[in-house]
């Protein structure tokens, strides 16, 4: 496994997340771009592992033990001193997890979001302003783990975007159901609670939600094309709004092919 630099000479290493690098590819692309215009350094590993979060959260402590490990020994060979990750599920496990699985563990773990926030303070560097209201969704790993509510909300004000905030926010905010692998453990139960977020979004009447992490995007945005005329909403993820604004094109969205597939599960449980 060896790591390549994409903007300078690097210690720091982009962690993109399994959904970023293996589903998203053009979500993974425009991160690096938007990195790169931000003049943020780093570099990537030619082989992406997963950070152990789900194994650990399912209970496979020995098999995240054994994933964390991995990781860290090839932090250590390409001589990494620090992690940034477009992943609040990564983020955390770097952050909260790795120091209590790996005794030896002294990575740092940079706060994306505080960090683009510092770049965007050069207002040359923002070609797009939006002139739009909008609404944010607090992601669960970001905001009630690791109690990062404000650094998102400050970069889309930034961006233009005024935030019209949601019943439920920030420390009261409820899960979109993208946590936890429930997705994959409990289909119907993630869909069901996904599809309530979209309806409180349409309750303070708002025709877009910013979402941070690709699990929340392919779930909400899969949910939302499913809603009845005059009550689906736009999902964005964080890398479109960035993107735009930096004035890189912009293409991360779900492909019709998955699109199809899920309206397929979802008629075949009906």
């Amino acid at each position: 496994m060896s790591l390549f630099s994409i903007f300078g000479k690097s210690n720091t290493v982009y962690f993109p997340c399994c959904i970023t690098y293996f589903k998203f590819r053009e979500g993974f692309e425009l991160y690096k771009n938007i990195f790169s215009k931000l003049g943020i350094s780093f570099g990537i590993l030619d082989k992406q592992n997963c950070c152990g979060l789900e194994a650990l959260e399912a209970g496979y402590d020995i098999e995240a033990r054994m994933l964390a490990r991995k990781n860290f020994d090839v932090f250590k060979e390409k001589k990494i001193n620090s992690i940034i990750t477009n992943s609040p599920d990564c983020y955390k496990m770097f952050l909260q997890n790795y120091p209590e699985l790996l005794p030896d563990w002294n990575i740092k773990v940079i706060n994306l979001w505080k960090l683009i926030l510092e770049k965007l303070k050069d207002s040359r560097l923002i070609k797009n302003k939006a002139i739009e209201i909008v609404t944010y969704n607090d992601n669960c790993y970001l905001g009630r783990y690791c109690n990062i509510y404000e650094e998102p909300r400050e970069i889309l004000r930034l961006l233009g975007y005024e935030i019209k905030e949601l019943d439920n926010s920030k420390e009261n905010s409820f899960c979109c159901g993208s946590c936890g692998g429930l997705p994959r453990i409990n289909q119907e139960l993630a869909n069901k609670i996904a599809k309530e977020k979209i309806l409180q979004a349409k309750r303070v009447n708002v025709k877009k939600m910013i979402v941070i992490g690709f699990d929340s995007y392919d779930l909400l945005k899969n949910n939302s094309q499913l809603m009845p005329q005059g009550k689906e909403i736009e999902i964005l993820e964080f890398s479109d709004v960035l993107g735009n604004a930096l004035g890189i094109k912009t293409s991360s969205k779900l492909t019709e092919k998955l699109k199809e597939e899920f309206i397929k599960q979802e008629q075949f449980k009906s």
